[in-house]
C-alpha cells in the first residue's frame, strides 16, 4: 500500500497527506502500470460524461487537459526539455545542460504543440476513444518502469537518480505482468499488441537516448512516457 502512495504521489498531483516514505518510493516502479489504469480510469470517465453534454471536439480537448495535469506537466516538460537538448547538436554535456535549464526552446514548443495536437486529434478521431484513454497511461507508466531498469541514470544527481538501481528483475516482471493483464482485459489480442509495438518502440529511442548522453535522465524518462502513451492512441 505504501508503494503504490508513493507511485501516486510521485506520478499525479494528488495530494497525499502522509509522511514520505523513501523505501517505498524506490520499490514503487513495480506499480507504476497501476497508477496509469487510474489516469485512465478518470480520463476516459470525463471523456464518457463530457460527450453526453457537449460536442467531441470538446470533450477530447477537456479530456487531454485533465490526462496531462493529474500527472502535473512532468512529462510533457521532459519531452521539451530532451528535445531543446537533442536538437541542439552539441556534445553530451552540452546536451545535459540544455536539458537542466527550466526555460523552454523553440524546439521544445513545436514538441509540446506536436504531441499535444496529436494527442487530440487522435482521441477525437478515434473508433474506441474509452479503451484508448484507459491503455495508454497504463503502457506510458510501465515504459518508465523498463526505463528505469534496463538504462543507467546520465547524472550525478537528479529527481529521477532516486530509482538508480531501485528495479530488480523481479519487479519489472511484477511491472509486464500487470502491464499485459490490463491490456489485454481492457483491449484483447489488439491491447496486447499495441504494448509490444509500443515496447519496441521506445526501446529503440531509450538506446539511442543512450548513446547519445550516455544513459537517460528524468527528462528522457517523461519524453518515453509521453511517446508510450501517443503511440497506442494512433494505433487502437
Amino acid at each position: 500500500m505504501l508503494e503504490f502512495i508513493e507511485a501516486l504521489r510521485f506520478l499525479t498531483i494528488i495530494p497525499i497527506d502522509i509522511p514520505f516514505n523513501e523505501s517505498a518510493l524506490k520499490r514503487s516502479p513495480r506499480i507504476f502500470p497501476i497508477v496509469g489504469l487510474l489516469i485512465g480510469f478518470i480520463s476516459s470517465l470525463s471523456f464518457s460524461i463530457i460527450t453526453r453534454i457537449s460536442s467531441r471536439e470538446i470533450a477530447s480537448f477537456i479530456t487531454l487537459f485533465i490526462w496531462e495535469s493529474m500527472s502535473g506537466g512532468i512529462h510533457l516538460d521532459g519531452f521539451a526539455d530532451t528535445l531543446d537538448g537533442l536538437m541542439s547538436r552539441k556534445d553530451r554535456d552540452g546536451i545535459l545542460e540544455i536539458m537542466r535549464d527550466s526555460r523552454i526552446g523553440v524546439f521544445g514548443a513545436v514538441g509540446i504543440f506536436f504531441i499535444m495536437g496529436l494527442k487530440f486529434l487522435t482521441i477525437n478521431n478515434s473508433t474506441t476513444p474509452v479503451l484508448s484513454l484507459l491503455i495508454s497511461p497504463i503502457v506510458g507508466r510501465f515504459l518508465l518502469t523498463v526505463s528505469i531498469y534496463f538504462f543507467p541514470y546520465a547524472r550525478a544527481t537528479g529527481k529521477g537518480g532516486i530509482f538508480s538501481g531501485s528495479v530488480k528483475p523481479e519487479d519489472l516482471f511484477l511491472s509486464l505482468v500487470i502491464t499485459i493483464l490490463l491490456s489485454t482485459i481492457i483491449g484483447g489480442l489488439k491491447g496486447l499488441l499495441t504494448l509490444m509495438i509500443t515496447v519496441v518502440i521506445c526501446f529503440i529511442f531509450g538506446v539511442y537516448l543512450t548513446r547519445r548522453i550516455g544513459g537517460l535522465t528524468g527528462d528522457n524518462y517523461g519524453a518515453i512516457c509521453e511517446l508510450a502513451e501517443v503511440i497506442p492512441l494512433l494505433l487502437l
